[in-house]
């Protein structure tokens, strides 16, 4: 049996009526209130990741879910939304684009905001090695965490993951 793939790819305009149709809920509109957004401009800077599953019993891939951003001049990234298509959250499929966005546009910097309350989107970012909490601001009505990745902490995240010898194995006793 075949199992479903997961592909990766810029947003184009034939994206946008599924998105404004069927995201429910995102990292910017947690109540899932109906979004003014403008994709348009997104897919127009080649700032929107789609990630689609492809199962081979289906026709047609289907979307899975999106990330937009902002590149600024001098290469940090902003992330200003992100969901998932549906009524369900999906956690991997956010860290999948986090981690793809990371690796296309090689940034100085990742920055995020994520509302205080909403625990699912604080666990995306503090999941992922890179992403450090470094603040809160108060915007009207709720506080929201700012969470930065940048290269080294990502390579200091790695390091404290990666399994440590056990004493007394593998060591050698020096002479006296």
């Amino acid at each position: 049996m075949e199992e479903a793939g997961y592909f990766i790819r810029l947003a184009e305009p034939g994206d946008i009526e599924l998105l404004k149709k069927s995201v429910k809920s995102t990292l910017a509109s947690p109540e899932g209130k109906g979004s003014k957004k403008k994709f348009e401009d997104a897919i127009a800077r080649n700032e929107l990741l789609i990630l689609e599953r492809r199962d081979p019993r289906l026709p047609e891939p289907k979307v899975e879910a999106f990330i937009e951003w902002y590149t600024r001049v001098d290469g940090s990234v902003t992330i200003r939304d992100a969901g998932s298509i549906g009524d369900e959250f999906k956690p991997g499929a956010i860290k999948r684009l986090v981690r793809e966005l990371i690796h296309l546009t090689r940034p100085t910097s990742v920055t995020v905001k994520v509302r205080a309350d909403q625990t699912q989107w604080r666990e995306v970012f503090e999941d992922l090695a890179g992403f450090e909490f470094t603040g809160q601001e108060y915007s009207r009505p709720h506080w929201r965490l700012i969470y930065v990745w940048t290269p080294e902490a990502e390579r200091r995240a790695t390091r404290r993951a990666q399994p440590r010898p056990a004493a007394g194995r593998g060591e050698r006793r020096r002479p006296r």
